[in-house]
């Protein structure tokens, strides 16, 4: 039974893994584990990411951005095809180089080979090709259609493997007399999904707006509809996150769009150790959107004097602290928003 809150992650996950087992049930039974703790791992990311965000990845735009009749093309929906092929990819080409698969292992293309000055290629690279490549064929099968949508999302697909490959580094290890370190051999793994999250949401508030005819391409998939579609991708870097629509007001409870608006959301303050981000959370979750911010004050249980006992045990007690939290709540009245004129994507300050 999935945790509360992720039943729609599951369901999208289980959805996509059944597109794949009808075309290869053998590639199935080796990959599915692999396919749905990555896309867990990339839903989780987006929720990290917007979590002081007016959009803030509700599970029901999970559910829209994979079913034909409800999806939708926005900048945020961008995000959630990207992260979620990251999260697919990224989960492949651990288990890969960590030897899960029989057929695959670490990428020992250039083993033995020089890479620059003082060092060569060596170790176990992480095999990136080989996670593209099956994430590629298990994500990419949700897209059936051939509109100016299904177009976007397989691009955002491929933003996201490019992200996993672009925040990728290269690790050393020395060698030579009494750690001298004349020559070192080196190979490239994965960044912490983290970065690629960061990476990630960056090109979310970059994106870029596609001015196309959303419609479904004509039967027979013509070289009229292809020509269209390939004209409004013309001088957009695959590694960019593109979009069609123009997001809602996210200030707003919309349940046929599956967003609950901000009422009721957390919003930090007070803290002189917060990013800039998430000291001026609450202006943008309560007072851009026409609402204000309350105090609670909330009385949380936690352990605390832990002491290690011989052996092997750690006992600690239970402490009650009262801490100050911050909501956003409606007003009578209302307000207008204000800063409205503020650019509405803005990037992440630290």
């Amino acid at each position: 039974t999935p945790p509360a809150g992720l039943s729609v992650v599951y369901f999208s996950v289980h959805f996509l893994i059944l597109q794949y087992f009808l075309s290869d049930p053998q590639a199935f039974l080796t990959y599915a584990s692999s396919v749905q703790v990555g896309a867990q791992s990339g839903i989780h990311e987006c929720k990290h990411q917007f979590a002081l965000e007016k959009w803030n990845c509700p599970e029901r735009t999970l559910q829209m951005s994979t079913h034909n009749t409800l999806r939708t093309a926005t900048r945020e929906t961008s995000f959630v095809h990207a992260i979620s092929a990251a999260g697919v990819m990224y989960t492949l080409t651990k288990n890969c180089s960590m030897g899960d698969f029989d057929n695959c292992g670490c990428d020992d293309s250039k083993i033995g080979q020089t890479g620059g000055r003082g060092w060569i290629w060596g170790g176990c690279s992480d095999n990136v090709a080989f996670g593209e490549k099956i994430s590629k064929q298990f994500v990419d099968a949700l897209e059936d259609g051939h509109d100016s949508r299904a177009a976007v999302n397989l691009h955002n697909n491929e933003a996201g493997r490019l992200a996993v490959k672009s925040t990728m580094r290269r690790a050393c290890k020395c060698h030579g007399v009494s750690g001298s370190c004349s020559i070192q051999t080196c190979w490239m793994q994965l960044a912490d999904f983290r970065e690629v999250g960061n990476y990630l949401k960056k090109k979310h508030e970059q994106a870029k707006k596609l001015e196309m005819d959303k419609k479904p391409a004509r039967s027979g998939n013509s070289a009229d509809n292809r020509g269209a579609i390939a004209h409004g991708f013309r001088g957009i870097p695959r590694t960019e996150l593109i979009f069609l629509e123009d997001s809602p007001d996210y200030c707003v409870k919309n349940h046929s769009m599956g967003f609950q608006g901000t009422e009721g959301r957390e919003c930090l303050k007070g803290n002189k150790n917060m990013s800039q981000w998430e000291r001026k959370s609450c202006r943008r979750l309560c007072y851009e959107c026409g609402l204000r911010v309350v105090e609670k004050r909330i009385e949380v249980v936690s352990s605390c004097n832990c002491k290690f006992h011989w052996c092997c045990t750690v006992r600690c007690d239970k402490c009650t602290q009262v801490v100050t939290k911050y909501y956003c709540a409606g007003k009578d009245g209302g307000r207008k928003p204000h800063n409205k004129t503020k650019r509405r994507h803005r990037g992440r300050r630290q």
